[in-house]
C-alpha cells in the first residue's frame, strides 16, 4: 500500500526541518526522508564541526599577534582530544533532533528517495505519496575522475579524522580548502595546495585573497597554482600525487576540495517532470519547480545566492509561510553575509567590490582598520575594511579582512539590510570599546 502525507520532505537539513516543524505544528501530515544523518551537511559535515575545530586555531593566532605586546605562548594542539571534544558536542545532535521531529508528529523515513511520478516517491521499495513535495537533498563533494581518486578523501572525512598526518595535500582553493588548510598548518602539518587557476577563494575580494595567500605562505602553506592533479597512487605506505606540470608530492592525506555538486541527478526527477541542470533544480521566485506542487530549497537549487546555511533557513521559513497561506508574495532575498574562516578571516555582504568598481553608482571607501587604536592594540595590523555606498549615501556593501571579520560584517548587516541613514545610526548606542561604535561615523563621512 502507498502511504499518504500532506507534504513529503526529501532531506532533513536546514532547508527542510525549518519548514517541516511549523507545518507539522499547524496540523499538516509530514514525512521526512533522510539517507544519512538527520540535520544534513551543516551539522554533520560542514559549519558546525568546522567551527569547533577552528576555535583553538583562532586562539593560537590571536596569541601570536599578542606576542608583540609581551604575551609569551607555546601552544601544542592535541588533535585527537579536539576531535573527541567536537564529537562529544555534536555527536548526539542528530538523534536529539530526530526525537524532536517525531514528537512534533513528523514521520522519519530512512533511505534513498526516488520519484515514481510527480506525487509519489519510493524508498526501500515502499511508496509514499503527497499533495506537495519539498526537495531539500543538498549537494555532495565533486569528483575528479582521475586514476587513484579512491585514495583521496573529502572535507566530510577530514572533519572526523582521529589523527592528522604530517603531510597533507589539498586539491582546490575554495573556502573549504582554505579553511581546512588554515587549521591543518596550525597543527604542525606540512600543507600543500594544488589549484587549477592562479588565485584562491572565487567570489571573495581578490585583493584580500592575495593578502591571505601571503599570510598562509608565511605560516608554511605551499601553493602550486595553474596545475592539475593527474593521478594519486599508494606508495610505500603513503600517497603519491602527480600533477600535469610534473609535480610529485607524497602525503599521508590527500583531500579533494574541488567543489560540490547538487544531488538532483540522484532522485529520478525525470519521472516527476522536474527540470534541473548541472547547477541544480530550477525554481521560480516562489521556490516552485516546473511542477507547481513540488518545491525545492537549499543547496540543491540552481541559484545565484550563496549556498549557505542561513540562505537555506531563510528559504525554508519562506516556504512554510507560503504553504500555510501566510505569505503570498515572491521570495525576496536580503543581503547575505558570507565568510571564509581562514586565518585571518575574509567576510563580505551586499554589493561586492568588483561590482562597485564597474559602476559609477557607487562610492568605494577603503579603511585601514589596522591603524586604528583598537585593532592596533590587538596587533591586527593587516586588518582592512572596504565600504560601498550608493548615491543616497547609504551603505550597500562591505568587505573585511581581519581576525574579527565575522563580527565586523555581522555588525554591518542590519545597517545594510535596513538601509539605515547616518541620522538613524546616531540613535544606536553600542557598548564601548567596540567596532560598532565607529558605524555612525562611517555613515557621516560619506555625506
Amino acid at each position: 500500500m502507498t502511504k499518504q502525507f500532506d507534504i513529503i520532505f526529501i532531506g532533513s537539513g536546514q532547508g527542510a526541518w525549518n519548514a517541516a516543524l511549523p507545518l507539522s505544528q499547524s496540523g499538516k501530515k509530514i514525512a521526512m526522508i533522510e539517507r544519512d544523518k538527520i540535520l544534513g551537511v551543516c551539522t554533520n559535515y560542514g559549519c558546525n564541526p568546522k567551527i569547533i575545530l577552528d576555535g583553538p586555531i583562532k586562539v593560537m593566532e590571536d596569541a601570536e599577534l599578542f606576542g608583540a605586546a609581551g604575551l609569551t605562548s607555546e601552544f601544542k594542539l592535541d588533535w585527537s582530544k579536539l576531535m573527541d571534544h567536537k564529537n562529544k558536542i555534536l555527536g548526539a545532535l542528530p538523534d536529539k533532533m530526530e526525537q524532536n521531529l517525531k514528537q512534533a508528529g513528523i514521520e522519519i523515513i530512512r533511505g534513498e528517495a526516488r520519484f515514481v511520478d510527480d506525487h509519489t516517491v519510493t524508498v526501500n521499495d515502499e511508496q509514499y505519496t503527497a499533495e506537495n513535495i519539498v526537495i531539500a537533498a543538498g549537494h555532495r563533494p565533486a569528483t575528479l575522475n582521475i586514476p587513484g581518486e579512491e585514495y583521496m578523501q573529502t572535507s566530510n572525512e577530514f572533519l572526523y579524522l582521529p589523527e592528522l598526518p604530517k603531510r597533507i595535500v589539498f586539491v582546490g582553493a575554495g573556502y573549504v580548502s582554505m579553511e581546512l588548510a588554515s587549521i591543518s598548518v596550525k597543527t604542525g602539518a606540512e600543507v600543500h595546495v594544488i589549484q587549477s587557476s592562479d588565485h584562491i577563494l572565487n567570489g571573495f575580494p581578490q585583493p584580500y585573497a592575495n593578502k591571505l595567500i601571503e599570510k598562509m605562505k608565511r605560516d608554511g602553506i605551499q601553493f602550486h597554482f595553474n596545475d592539475h592533479v593527474t593521478a594519486v597512487e599508494q606508495q610505500n605506505g603513503e600517497l603519491a600525487v602527480t600533477t600535469e606540470n610534473g609535480l610529485h608530492l607524497t602525503a599521508g592525506l590527500v583531500i579533494n576540495a574541488t567543489g560540490r555538486v547538487p544531488n538532483a541527478d540522484q532522485l529520478n526527477l525525470e519521472a516527476a517532470g522536474v527540470e534541473y541542470n548541472k547547477h541544480g533544480i530550477v525554481v521560480n521566485d516562489r521556490l516552485q519547480t516546473s511542477q507547481p506542487h513540488i518545491y525545492a530549497t537549499g543547496d540543491i537549487l540552481d541559484k545565484t545566492q550563496p549556498r549557505l546555511t542561513p540562505t537555506a533557513v531563510f528559504e525554508a521559513k519562506y516556504l512554510a509561510g507560503s504553504l500555510l497561506g501566510m505569505i503570498n508574495t515572491p521570495i525576496e532575498y536580503p543581503p547575505i553575509a558570507t565568510i571564509a574562516f581562514t586565518v585571518p578571516r575574509i567576510a563580505q555582504i551586499g554589493i561586492s567590490i568588483e561590482d562597485a568598481e564597474k559602476s559609477e553608482e557607487y562610492t568605494i571607501k577603503p579603511i585601514e582598520l589596522g591603524k586604528q587604536w583598537d585593532f592596533a592594540g590587538r596587533n591586527d595590523t593587516e586588518a582592512h575594511l572596504t565600504l560601498i555606498y550608493n548615491q543616497e549615501h547609504k551603505l550597500v556593501g562591505a568587505a573585511a579582512y581581519s581576525q574579527e571579520a565575522l563580527e565586523i560584517i555581522n555588525s554591518l548587516t542590519p545597517v545594510i539590510t535596513l538601509g539605515l541613514t547616518a541620522e538613524q545610526a546616531d540613535k544606536l548606542i553600542y557598548a564601548f570599546p567596540s567596532f560598532e561604535t565607529m558605524i555612525p561615523s562611517y555613515l557621516h563621512q560619506i555625506q
